[in-house]
């Protein structure tokens, strides 16, 4: 039965009756130090909402712990400063989706269409050894499958099914418009490690049921998980050249760029260090675009603090361009008149 009633459906005094997936749960004793309440968040793939059960029984802790997906009985209660709403929740039987499919955020992109231009950028590189090694990955329809649903990330920037798939679309193509500017930059190579740089996340990330790190992703990462995996395909290819094996290795290692953010060697070729910033420069404008996604309900200038960037963020520059924009069309109205 398809799912009728969506987070972004949602307003204050909404009555809740729905199937819905439970994340950061967290109990909280009262002051009296024996009434316990739960704080969660209710979530589909439209988005997610605060929720408060309150006074839950100590027999229950470890069930409710543990409760992954719920029909979900309550009401959206509250508005908050930020624009979005907190719901009570007054009951939660646990039951099983028949498809995970609307608990999952997705792209807005046709993925699809995205993997045609993945396909088409293939075709255009020259160098054999490194199209062969592409399509060693890109030619196999399972494992596409999979770089298809893959998330980019759990948080920051495309959190959601598909979103390594968009993210590796626009690194490769930033690394083109790069490749016009620096002409000593060989582009076959760049466009090829675009591609590839995080091809790990496959395996870093869980995404059939909910989207969080499997034990590989946290014990060994995205980063040394492409490496294996780009090692067995070069393995399975005849007499690929030892000398461009290792420029790719490297490059995947690097793209991080620092080791604090995991890479184990830093950037020490040119195409290396290109591929650390276009990735860099995709990552944090996807992430700054998220953002302000997530605060257009806000009613101030500015976000709140924003960790990963340590500061807040500008809210209304949308707002100042669309209205000098207006301001402009309406002076080349009274002038046509």
């Amino acid at each position: 039965m398809a799912k009728k009633q969506m987070i972004a459906d949602l307003a204050l005094n909404s009555q809740i009756n729905e199937v819905f997936f439970l994340k950061n749960k967290e109990f909280k004793v009262r002051r009296d130090k024996k009434t316990i309440d739960m704080f969660f968040k209710i979530a589909d793939k439209t988005g997610e909402m605060e929720a408060i059960t309150w006074d839950v029984s100590s027999n229950r802790i470890k069930e409710l712990s543990e409760l992954e997906f719920a029909r979900v009985k309550g009401w959206v209660t509250k508005q908050k400063d930020d624009g979005t709403f907190q719901a009570t929740i007054s009951s939660l039987v646990k039951t099983t989706p028949l498809d995970y499919f609307d608990f999952l955020p997705h792209s807005s992109e046709n993925l699809e269409e995205l993997m045609e231009e993945v396909r088409l950028k293939i075709e255009l590189i020259k160098n054999k050894p490194l199209k062969d090694l592409l399509k060693a990955f890109f030619d196999d329809p399972h494992w596409v499958e999979k770089f298809k649903r893959a998330p980019a990330a759990t948080r920051v920037h495309q959190p959601y099914i598909g979103g390594l798939l968009e993210h590796t679309l626009r690194v490769a193509t930033i690394c083109e418009a790069i490749c016009k500017i620096y002409k000593e930059i060989d582009r076959d190579f760049l466009i090829t490690v675009a591609l590839l740089h995080d091809i790990g996340k496959v395996r870093e990330y869980t995404y059939d049921r909910v989207i969080e790190y499997t034990d590989e992703g946290k014990l060994l990462g995205h980063i040394t998980l492409g490496l294996e995996m780009i090692d067995q395909k070069i393995k399975g290819l005849k007499e690929f050249p030892p000398d461009l094996e290792l420029m790719v290795k490297h490059t995947i290692l690097s793209h991080h760029g620092h080791f604090e953010f995991g890479s184990p060697k830093l950037p020490s070729i040119l195409a290396a260090i290109a591929l650390h910033y276009a990735d860099e420069m995709e990552a944090k404008i996807s992430g700054f675009i998220n953002i302000k996604e997530e605060n257009r309900d806000f009613k101030e200038k500015w976000s709140k603090w924003v960790w990963w960037l340590e500061r807040p963020v500008y809210l209304e520059e949308e707002i100042i361009f669309k209205n000098r924009i207006d301001e402009a069309e309406t002076e080349i109205e009274r002038e046509e008149e």
